[in-house]
C-alpha cells in the first residue's frame, strides 16, 4: 500500500473511530459509555481501536481537541472582521455564545467540568489549566487592541483580566442558556436579550466604565 493510501485509510479510521464515540457519548454520557461500546459502534475490533487511541479519555481529548480548533477558528474569524474593540468583543461574546448553544457538553470541557472517569480516577483535565492556550492568545490579543484603542489602561492587559473575561463572559452564557425559563418570567428578558444586556454591562466593568 503507498503512503498516501495507507495515510488516507487511517484517518478514515481514525474519523469512523471518533465518530461512533461522540455519538455514544451524546447518547449515554461519556462515563458510562466504554471502549467496547466504541468498537462495536465504529464496526472494529477493541484492537483496532487502540491502534489509533490509547484510552477513551484520549478519544474525548481529541474530540475536544477538534472541538476547540472550530471555536478558536470562528473567533479569530470574528475578531478579524472588527477593528473596533467593542465590536470585537462583543463578536467574540456572540462566537461563545452560539458554540455553548451548540455544544454545551464540550464548552462544559473547556471549563474542566466535563469528565472521562470518575473523579477518583482522574479527570483527563490538566488541574493547573484554568483557560486553554490558545483562547488565551485570543483574549490576550482582544485586550490588546483595547489598550492600543486606549479603551483600557496597559496594566488591565495581564492574565488576571484574561481569566476575569473568559470566566465572566462564560458564566453569562451559562445562566442565559439554562435558566432561559427564570429570564423571561422574573426578567422578562429573552436569551438572546439578556446576552445582550449583560455583555454590555460586562464591558462596562471591563473598562471601567
Amino acid at each position: 500500500m503507498g503512503a498516501r493510501k495507507k495515510e488516507a485509510l487511517e484517518r478514515f479510521n481514525r474519523d469512523n473511530i471518533l465518530t461512533a464515540a461522540k455519538e455514544l457519548f451524546e447518547l449515554n454520557g461519556i462515563e458510562h459509555t466504554t471502549m467496547d461500546d466504541i468498537a462495536r459502534q465504529a464496526d472494529y475490533s477493541k484492537s483496532t481501536i487502540y491502534v489509533y487511541f490509547k484510552s477513551k479519555e484520549d478519544i474525548y481529548n481529541s474530540i475536544v481537541s477538534d472541538y476547540m480548533s472550530l471555536l478558536t477558528q470562528d473567533i479569530e474569524l470574528s475578531l478579524a472582521s472588527q477593528q473596533d474593540f467593542k465590536k470585537s468583543y462583543l463578536a467574540m461574546c456572540n462566537c461563545l455564545a452560539d458554540f455553548h448553544s451548540r455544544y454545551p457538553k464540550y464548552y462544559a470541557s473547556l471549563l474542566g467540568e466535563e469528565k472521562t472517569t470518575n473523579a477518583k480516577k482522574g479527570t483527563g483535565q490538566k488541574a493547573d489549566l484554568v483557560l486553554d492556550h490558545s483562547l488565551e492568545a485570543l483574549i490576550d490579543a482582544l485586550l490588546e487592541k483595547g489598550v492600543k484603542q486606549k479603551k483600557i489602561p496597559p496594566n488591565r492587559k495581564n492574565r488576571q483580566t484574561i481569566i476575569y473575561l473568559w470566566s465572566g463572559v462564560s458564566g453569562i452564557i451559562r445562566v442565559a442558556d439554562k435558566r432561559r425559563e427564570g429570564l423571561e418570567k422574573y426578567c422578562g428578558l429573552s436569551r438572546e436579550k439578556y446576552l445582550s444586556y449583560a455583555f454590555e454591562l460586562f464591558y462596562q466593568s471591563l473598562i471601567g466604565g
